[in-house]
């Protein structure tokens, strides 16, 4: 329990603030602590243990990456997750930086579109590096051109398709491009005051760093909300791989499928003018000779190989040879 002030010592207090003297820090005012206003529109609503899992996936991601510009730039690049945080759509518009290309994406499952920006830094260096640069970190602040927007979209698309090989230990989405925009007003993609959560990426290029962003909307996330958990990612790949009571099955099923068999007895080549001009009695020569092979095929694979002849009063044709590798 708090100790009761004296009389002098409740004196002395008032004094020191008349004069406007720090008040002692052994006081019991100084002790209590100063309220703080709670604003339910930026209330948390992605758990800790969904953050993690969005860590793993975008950690598996920056190595896919990092693999990906090294071999297409031909210099050493590393990327990593710098931070994972929840901010209002509005503060994040606010923060986005001229000329940052600004791909509006579509994740199936997730609901809505969601945004990936990328900062002028790592776009200028990337164009410099493919379009024969001087493999230095590029310090241009122009405008992007019809070309650059072109190679930009290509390179975006190749992140798209590491995206959704990243995601492939949660469940399995498909990343399309839907648009790309250089200014923050066309990409409103939520409302303003509507919680994202930001993934953040350092690209490490050239000795220096850019960076880019993923932004995914809280009500994107919700259908997939309950498996973002780190459960999946440590058992999921065994939970999901095929027992050989799945494969006995699949077998099984397969067994009652029917197949074309096509028998070709030999093939040529003949001009339109003498195709029109066919009657009935002319005869067409063939490049095969009588006892070659003929070809089968399943569907429209070559595999088998035989020769004719006749069983039961039908046409037949005997297999002399399994073609294991395809024409």
């Amino acid at each position: 329990m708090n100790e009761l002030l004296t009389q002098s010592e409740i004196d002395e207090l008032l004094a020191a603030i008349k004069e406007g003297a720090d008040v002692p820090a052994d006081s019991s005012n100084a002790k209590k602590s100063e309220a703080r206003p709670y604003d339910f529109r930026t209330a948390k609503r992605v758990s800790r243990d969904q953050i993690k899992t969005l860590n793993v996936i975008y950690e598996s991601f920056s190595r896919l990456l990092s693999t990906y510009l090294t071999g297409t730039l031909g210099v050493v690049c590393d990327t990593s997750v710098l931070s994972i945080e929840e901010q209002s759509y509005v503060e994040f518009t606010n923060a986005v930086s001229p000329s940052s290309v600004l791909a509006i994406l579509k994740m199936p499952p997730l609901a809505g579109p969601l945004l990936l920006r990328v900062s002028p830094e790592l776009s200028y260096t990337v164009l410099d590096c493919l379009l024969g640069g001087m493999n230095v970190p590029s310090t241009s602040h122009r405008n992007f051109t019809e070309i650059d927007l072109v190679i930009i979209e290509k390179i975006v698309r190749q992140f798209l398709l590491l995206n959704s090989e990243a995601w492939e230990k949660i469940t399995k989405v498909s990343t399309l491009l839907e648009g790309l925009e250089t200014s923050v007003q066309f990409a409103q993609i939520v409302p303003a005051n509507e919680t994202i959560l930001i993934i953040t990426l350092n690209v490490h290029l050239l000795n220096s760093d850019a960076l880019m962003n993923f932004c995914l909307p809280y009500p994107a996330i919700e259908p997939i909300a309950k498996d973002l958990n780190m459960r999946l990612i440590a058992f999921g790949q065994n939970e999901k791989a095929p027992t050989d009571q799945y494969q006995d099955e699949i077998l099984s099923n397969l067994n009652d499928t029917q197949v074309i068999l096509k028998a070709i007895l030999s093939e040529t080549t003949i001009k339109i003018e003498d195709l029109m001009s066919l009657q009935i009695g002319d005869v067409v020569q063939l490049e095969n000779k009588i006892v070659d092979p003929i070809k089968i095929n399943i569907g429209h694979i070559s595999r088998l190989s035989g020769i004719l002849g006749r069983k039961a009063n039908r046409y037949a044709i005997k297999i002399t040879q399994i073609n294991d590798v395809e024409d």
